[in-house]
């Protein structure tokens, strides 16, 4: 009996448009009358996975921030915050890469650096993941705690700008979480240590639990769940790490999974 579902939002649960899928709120209830919850785990804040899901968010858990912010039907959970000091070097390097975007991501707010030049395409990206955000003349002088920082660059950010930034890897992580994405974050956290939060919460084990992915951010999640699911446009080492690989997120691959489960329990 499966009584957990995680998944992935972009690329894997949402439509390449980044809507949902009409049946959502379908499965949705039909995960309640089986005593099944659905998580949304991405590395959007929580008020990035809010633009989606909507009202809905009171029916759900939501792992943000790539596991260092979990709530579950508006309540939080898990919360948890890098030395503010471990960021700074992060920051400064950024500044030396004129395609580089960092945003300093806080549980309700994000910030972005005063001459940052918002373009269409970097204004519709950060809207996916950030709804609102301030402006700050030095991003080194935290105005708040800081759940982490998130770098935006459109030039093949894993083969041309990680490599300037994965020697900080240790005392904080450093992780490609999407095709234009790096998130830079506490090292307790990850988006499996947040499903862990909620198995934890509500007495759900790891067979009871399936998960959802598409890119290297998810893949932590596997170590919780009897099955993991690899969308078939997800990013080939998830592919190799997860159980199963089912269709794109083109094809409604990952509620139709749910609804299987749901319809054989």
């Amino acid at each position: 009996m499966i009584r957990l579902a995680v998944s992935d939002m972009d690329g894997c649960l949402l439509n390449p448009d980044g809507t949902l899928p009409d049946d959502f709120r379908e499965v949705l209830d039909l995960m309640e009358k089986k005593h099944c919850v659905f998580a949304a785990a991405s590395g959007r804040g929580q008020r990035g996975i809010e633009i989606p899901i909507k009202d809905d968010m009171k029916r759900i858990a939501g792992i943000s921030d790539n596991g260092s912010f979990v709530v579950y039907q508006g309540k939080k959970l898990f919360l948890t915050t890098p030395d503010p000091k471990l960021l700074i070097p992060v920051i400064e390097e950024a500044r030396r890469h004129p395609g580089v975007v960092p945003i300093l991501c806080a549980a309700e707010n994000a910030y972005l650096a005063s001459n940052t030049v918002l373009d269409d395409r970097t204004v519709t990206e950060l809207k996916k993941y950030y709804p609102s955000w301030k402006l700050l003349d030095d991003l080194t002088c935290f105005p708040e705690p800081i759940i982490k920082v998130a770098l935006l660059c459109f030039d093949d950010i894993e083969k041309n700008i990680y490599p300037y930034f994965k020697h900080f890897n240790g005392p904080i992580t450093v992780k490609v979480t999407a095709y234009v994405w790096i998130d830079v974050f506490d090292p307790s956290a990850s988006k499996g240590a947040g499903v862990h939060e909620i198995q934890k919460t509500l007495g759900i084990s790891k067979n009871e639990t399936i998960v959802f992915g598409d890119y290297l951010n998810d893949i932590s999640m596997k170590d919780y769940a009897i099955r993991s699911y690899a969308v078939g446009n997800a990013h080939p080492d998830v592919k190799e790490a997860f159980t199963d690989v089912i269709g794109s997120n083109r094809e409604d691959s990952v509620l139709n999974t749910i609804r299987d489960y749901m319809n054989r329990q």
